[in-house]
């Protein structure tokens, strides 16, 4: 949660000269207001603090079980990064079962022990992540292929 709330308060609207870290190209557009820049990841910032609030609640509910449904849609692969390794940190520390709806394969090898691969309404696959690569499922064998492309 500390790396989304510390990318959440980060100032998206400066002034020149008052940035907080250097100017690269094609990292800033100009801004609705005269001489101000805007940084151009306003809305993964804005994701990611929705994403952080959304945990939080969740946690402070004490819960023994946490979902998370597609946890790494529409951010950059640092910050799916730091979602996976703030999962995997929640679940030793607060000894959490977690439930992961994910397309994301390498997400689910960071964090699961055990998935479940659904097709047409119906479990095709449950166990160990370590054994899905040697399904036989032709469903499975093409997810799989595609994450190689």
């Amino acid at each position: 949660i500390e790396a989304f709330l510390a990318a959440s308060r980060q100032p998206v609207l400066q002034e020149p000269g008052e940035l907080p870290f250097p100017l690269q190209p094609g990292q800033f557009e100009l801004a609705p207001k005269p001489g101000a820049l805007l940084v151009s990841t306003w809305d993964d910032t804005r994701q990611l603090h929705r994403r952080a609030v959304a945990i939080a609640r969740a946690l402070a509910a004490q819960p023994e079980c946490i979902l998370y449904d597609e946890p790494t849609t529409m951010v950059d692969p640092i910050m799916s990064d730091h979602i996976g390794n703030l999962m995997l940190r929640l679940k030793r520390q607060l000894r959490l079962t977690s439930v992961v709806v994910t397309h994301d394969l390498e997400l689910m090898r960071k964090v699961a022990d055990t998935v479940v691969v659904l097709h047409e309404g119906k479990a095709i696959y449950f166990g160990p992540v370590v054994n899905l690569e040697d399904s036989t499922h032709p469903h499975i064998q093409d997810f799989l292929a595609m994450d190689r492309v």
